[in-house]
């Protein structure tokens, strides 16, 4: 399981507990187990600032604050050392709804859980680093604590570097998803032969409509509600926006290529025609581009191989959970095939 399930499954199990607590605590004591639920709130909101906001964040967040609410009175008298006689029949009533739903949705948790990036992992190199900056100032390695990073640089490598140069594929993923989503699609390209480089921003990029949505935890939430919700006007901010292109400058500055290295950039969904202008601007040679969205059978175009890493915005979408990781080896694979065939044909 990776770390956000568990880190639900924790604060479901909590909420259970509590709620359920009239079950199996006797009464003429202290009500200690009524902390539970705030114990859980407090690890919900800790997991949108650390995980960013999902659909499953939200709802989990929601039964938390909901618990929270209805136990206030008890831990009030569970500070004020008031000793527990009996628990009220509408307290029981709303605590056993809260439990069932905890219940539920624990079970939810574990069959839409994402795939284990670390499992059956391909021999690839990864590293990630954390920057500093601006698009318009430049950006520097995070080296200071407590400093906020503005971006997080991916890079996946191959095992043995190829004495003939490095096949760069520059990554930039939409504001619909993030470079997380498509970590098993990285290493199955580092595990074909080449080098790796997806960039996220946390800050300075302003895509979103409205004042605060352009904030690391909440910005990708925005912006797939606006995706399914009004396409038109997510499909014509994302014409408009030079994000992508900003990204893939960055990237070209960061991955640091020689003249024995072949370029490629890579998109899923480039509303905005950013890799065409790159290419036509590049003081770098860009061999070739790819745009995953053209991928027939990939049915959650913009949005990553949420089936396999986020199954509960997949089943939104339409697609059914998928742990053995088919997608994002399809796309790597795909991928692989149009540029081997491009670099043979001498494109």
């Amino acid at each position: 399981m990776t770390n956000q399930t568990l880190a639900d499954l924790l604060v479901l199990a909590l909420l259970f507990i509590g709620n359920a607590r009239f079950v199996f605590v006797n009464h003429s004591r202290k009500d200690s187990l009524s902390i539970a639920p705030f114990a859980g709130l407090f690890i919900a909101v800790v997991n949108i600032f650390v995980f960013t906001l999902s659909i499953e964040n939200f709802l989990i967040f929601a039964l938390a604050f909901l618990s929270a609410v209805w136990n206030v009175r008890s831990v009030l008298r569970m500070f004020s050392d008031v000793v527990l006689d009996q628990y009220e029949l509408k307290l029981i009533l709303i605590c056993s709804l809260n439990a069932l739903f905890a219940a539920l949705m624990i079970f939810a948790v574990i069959y839409f859980r994402p795939t284990n990036p670390k499992k059956n992992r391909l021999p690839v190199k990864q590293k990630t680093v954390l920057y500093s900056g601006s698009f318009q100032e430049g950006f520097s390695e995070l080296k200071m604590p407590f400093t906020i990073p503005s971006a997080k640089l991916y890079n996946f490598e191959p095992e043995t570097e190829s004495p003939a140069g490095r096949k760069i594929v520059l990554f930039a993923p939409p504001e619909t998803a993030n470079s997380e989503i498509y970590t098993s699609f990285f290493c199955k390209l580092a595990y074909n032969g080449f080098s790796v480089y997806s960039l996220d921003f946390y800050k300075e990029i302003d895509l979103a409509s409205k004042k605060g949505t352009d904030l690391k935890w909440i910005r990708r939430f925005s912006a797939i509600r606006q995706k399914i919700f009004n396409p038109d006007k997510y499909e014509q901010i994302q014409k408009n926006s030079d994000s992508a292109s900003e990204k893939f400058w960055i990237l070209l500055s960061l991955c640091n290529p020689t003249e024995k290295d072949t370029v490629f950039l890579v998109t899923d969904e480039d509303l905005s025609g950013s890799m065409q202008y790159l290419s036509q601007k590049s003081f770098v040679k860009i061999f070739g581009s790819f745009d995953l969205a053209y991928i027939d059978d990939y049915t959650t175009k913009g949005f990553g191989p949420v089936e396999n890493t986020e199954p509960v915005l997949g089943a939104v979408l339409g697609v059914q959970p998928d742990r053995s990781g088919y997608m994002s080896n399809h796309l790597g694979t795909v991928l692989t095939d149009f540029f081997n065939t491009q670099m043979i044909s001498g494109y």
